[in-house]
């Protein structure tokens, strides 16, 4: 039986590890093995390091982001907010689009160049700032629609620091009581009688197929208006993605493979990541 490993710090643990790897760089000397006693001053770096985090930031509320994001992210830089959120993420999982998610959404969204989007289910902000800052048109707008006002207040929040807020609009609605406020938005914009360019569906998950419907017999939702869905795959949108098939003849659908955003250790059940799906489906 090993003796545990002195718990070191993290600086020192690393310096140490880092020491070992770089050996043969620095001499013509073959590199050192790594050992069981490596792995031991790697978890205790890891061990230190999560216990000073736990120590200094908690997680009780949403607006528990705030202070992180404010010491850890710079005013007016959306990629260093997304980033700070990522990094509290690692420590507090939770909704979020995440970074491999919101590469991809983005590439599409770089791909249609819309001049309005719509967003239901918007969390504490993070899609809405991943969206935003890709906007290429300076009169590109996105409207929001998220349910929990406590959520929504920190997604205002979160989109004025990143500097976007004059892009961004965060409603506190059901999606289903938000389409009236959806088409106004739209038409205010485009002019009466157009669609949405991009419609982000993000939020509970046996909504997407209603509120879909929703958007379309409201004319929100038109010819060439593309839906963009997370969570197709896991946990997955009962009836949604046999309602955009292709072979249906409503819409052009194609999926695009991503791992889910995050671990859920809490679950009993839980086996590590699993495989989701963003679908992009063009209304025809």
């Amino acid at each position: 039986m090993r003796t545990p490993a002195r718990v070191v710090s993290r600086r020192e643990a690393c310096r140490r590890i880092v020491a070992v790897t770089t050996t043969s760089a620095a001499t013509s000397v073959a590199p050192r093995r790594w050992t069981t006693a490596d792995d031991d001053l790697a978890r205790a770096a890891a061990a230190d390091d999560a216990a000073s985090f736990y120590a200094e930031w908690s997680y009780s509320k949403p607006s528990d982001v705030v202070p992180y994001v404010e010491r850890f992210a710079a005013r007016g830089d959306p990629a260093s907010v997304l980033r700070a959120y990522d990094d509290f993420g690692a420590r507090f999982p939770s909704y979020k689009l995440g970074a491999e998610k919101a590469k991809l959404y983005g590439d599409e969204l770089a791909a249609i160049d819309p001049t309005t989007v719509i967003e239901i289910g918007t969390f504490l902000g993070y899609s809405a700032i991943a969206t935003a800052m890709r906007f290429a048109r300076d009169e590109a707008r996105l409207l929001c629609v998220e349910y929990e006002e406590r959520h929504a207040e920190v997604a205002r929040w979160a989109v004025e620091y990143a500097g976007l807020a004059d892009k961004v609009t965060v409603l506190t609605r059901a999606g289903s009581e938000a389409v009236g406020e959806a088409k106004a938005f739209v038409e205010s914009i485009k002019g009466v009688g157009a669609g949405t360019d991009v419609l982000f569906l993000d939020h509970a998950k046996e909504r997407y197929l209603p509120d879909l419907k929703l958007y379309e017999d409201a004319g929100v939702v038109r010819r060439g208006t593309t839906v963009i869905a997370d969570n197709v795959v896991y946990p997955g949108a009962p009836g949604y993605l046999e309602y955009v098939d292709t072979a249906a003849k409503r819409y052009e659908t194609r999926l695009i493979d991503a791992m889910f955003e995050y671990d859920q250790v809490w679950k009993k059940d839980w086996k590590g990541t699993p495989k989701d799906a963003l679908s992009v489906s063009v209304r025809l």
